[in-house]
């Protein structure tokens, strides 16, 4: 005899390993669980099941239930904690990046450099483009506008639209007398 469900055979002095529906068509007990969880009849005639059969699986169920509450749980933690965690790299991101503004505007381009370092070994990857504008921008401001247009050159291929970036290529062009690209920068800042 095979079950109805996985088509294995079943142990018929086993009365523990069958279940059998009301026009007896036989399935192991541990295939009927996952049954249930589509269906309360009968895989082969679609009788419903007596409710006394149903009855054995309610603690399996109330079981399962909890463990996909807790999994649940786990879950929206996880992308809670990961959240908060984004929010503080964007807080922290936002906090450096102002210090490097100031350190700008003050004229203090080697402090600027050191937070534009601690950005990159911080976040490297995920901040490429902010940091490859800032070092652009912090040579530009120091006068090594050779660099700043390394910096900001291989910016621009990579991300085609930062208009800040075309801004400062344009101006650090201009600065070593090379109008006509400057020209193609200025065109491109928008």
């Amino acid at each position: 005899m095979k079950c109805l469900i996985c088509h294995d055979d079943i142990d018929e002095l086993n009365i523990d390993e069958r279940v059998d529906c009301p026009n007896n068509h036989p399935v192991h007990a541990e295939c009927l669980k996952d049954w249930f969880s589509h269906s309360k009849n009968c895989p082969l005639c679609n009788e419903p099941y007596p409710p006394h059969v149903i009855e054995k699986y309610n603690e399996y169920f109330l079981q399962k239930k909890i463990k996909e509450q807790e999994e649940s749980n786990r879950e929206r933690k996880e992308h809670e904690i990961e959240i908060i965690a984004s929010i503080a790299q964007e807080i922290e991101v936002k906090k450096i990046t102002n210090d490097i503004e100031k350190h700008f505007f003050e004229n203090k381009i080697g402090d600027a450099l050191d937070k534009i370092e601690l950005l990159t070994s911080k976040y490297g990857k995920k901040l490429k483009f902010e940091t490859m504008f800032l070092k652009g921008k912090a040579n530009y401001l120091r006068g090594r506008y050779d660099m700043a247009i390394n910096f900001l050159f291989k910016l621009v291929k990579e991300q085609f639209d930062y208009p800040d970036a075309f801004l400062f290529l344009g101006k650090a062009y201009e600065a070593l007398g090379l109008e006509d690209k400057a020209k193609w920068a200025y065109e491109r800042v928008k």
